[in-house]
């Protein structure tokens, strides 16, 4: 517990070694001392910095890959599972959201409201040229994108905020939080309903280090979007509550629309049973996610929703590719961390070839395996 604990405590550290230079998040001069530190290392020094991450994300899997090994221990150690979570959670809020800027688009999203009184899907951050926000902002351009229920879920962090940076943007990470338990409750849950053990399944999601960097270190709102699928999952393996599940996918697909394909399979009975109903959910959701890569490229948060599906089947080959697909997903920051934005088209290249390499290694295995190749050594 206390290496995984270290290892994430200085990944929040590093994760500041990534602050935009156009913030100050507080003038103090120990702090700035800190902090100019660790900007000479993220933005003057990325062959070390480029180490460093891939050294954290290398321990993060391991022991990553030694929770999934022996997951049903929790079982016995529940305090220690709790604490795990707990620690996950500490460092989501004070690690810095240091591989995307959604989250502040999120907050000014919010902010037009809250602060200006208008309405976000015809006013643009750039509409506000006096605001000091915009100054750290990507994607000022750009009116809001999502569904409504998003802004509505985003509105009362917004309030409580007071128009002020540092509260806001905590409270912010805050809501972020609890869809992580949400959803890992939803999986405890849905695992429950069909009479298996569930530990597994929570382990699979929870440590996962693109979960933990997607949803608590720089959230998305995939992770609210998947926590209102796991609930229609809830309901609909219910099978008394059709209605509940139509209402929650549909939540799920007004925070962000790509869901919204998923509603066909709601009406198709025979496939409610075992895996098969999910096994068509991933199906159906790499559509958009082809068109999402296809239109941008492939975000590392666009694989959330497909962490927590494959969580809970039974599938061991899907879950492994899933496993070997969102460790391509983490590496893929490596080449942003070492060339930054001045080398985009050798940056995105090396980011594709990274992205599929640990699944392409493991079909490589698997091939090797069928053919007789590779047969394990007897024990002696």
């Amino acid at each position: 517990m206390l290496t995984y604990s270290v290892i994430l405590l200085l990944f929040a550290v590093y994760s500041y070694s990534q602050i935009d230079l156009n913030l100050t998040l507080s003038a103090n001069e120990f702090y700035q001392s800190i902090q100019n530190s660790l900007i000479r290392l993220g933005y003057f020094n990325r062959p070390v910095s480029t180490v460093i991450y891939l050294s954290l994300v290398f321990s993060l899997s391991v022991i990553y890959l030694y929770f999934l090994k022996y997951g049903e221990s929790f079982k016995k150690l529940k305090k220690l599972f709790i604490i795990l979570i707990a620690v996950n959670i500490l460092i989501g809020l004070i690690s810095y959201p240091a591989y995307s800027h959604d989250l502040f688009n999120y907050m000014f999203d919010a902010r037009i409201v809250t602060k200006y009184g208008l309405n976000p899907y015809q006013y643009r951050a750039l509409d506000f040229p006096g605001d000091l926000w915009i100054r750290f902002m990507h994607w000022t351009h750009r009116t809001y994108p999502y569904g409504p229920l998003w802004i509505i879920l985003t509105l009362p962090f917004s309030f409580l905020g007071f128009a002020k940076f540092i509260p806001t943007l905590f409270l912010f990470k805050l809501m972020f939080v609890f869809f992580y338990i949400g959803s890992i409750l939803l999986i405890k849950k849905i695992r429950e309903l069909n009479k298996e053990n569930f530990w597994n399944a929570v382990v699979f999601y929870a440590f996962n280090p693109l979960i933990l960097i997607e949803t608590l270190i720089s959230p998305h709102n995939e992770s609210a979007m998947l926590f209102f699928m796991l609930m229609s999952f809830y309901y609909f393996y219910q099978k008394k509550n059709f209605i509940l599940s139509i209402i929650s996918v549909t939540a799920s697909f007004a925070v962000k629309y790509t869901t919204v394909v998923l509603i066909p399979l709601y009406f198709i009975i025979n496939i409610r049973e075992d895996d098969k109903f999910l096994r068509y959910c991933l199906l159906m959701l790499l559509i958009p996610l082809i068109v999402l890569i296809f239109n941008r490229e492939p975000y590392p948060w666009y694989f959330i929703p497909f962490i927590g599906i494959s969580s809970l089947m039974e599938s061991r080959l899907i879950k492994k590719l899933v496993l070997a697909l969102s460790l391509g997903f983490v590496l893929r920051y490596a080449p942003f961390v070492y060339f930054g934005l001045t080398e985009p088209l050798k940056s995105k290249f090396i980011m594709n070839i990274l992205l599929i390499l640990p699944s392409g290694l493991y079909f490589l295995f698997i091939l090797i395996k069928s053919k007789g190749i590779y047969r394990p050594s007897a024990k002696i």
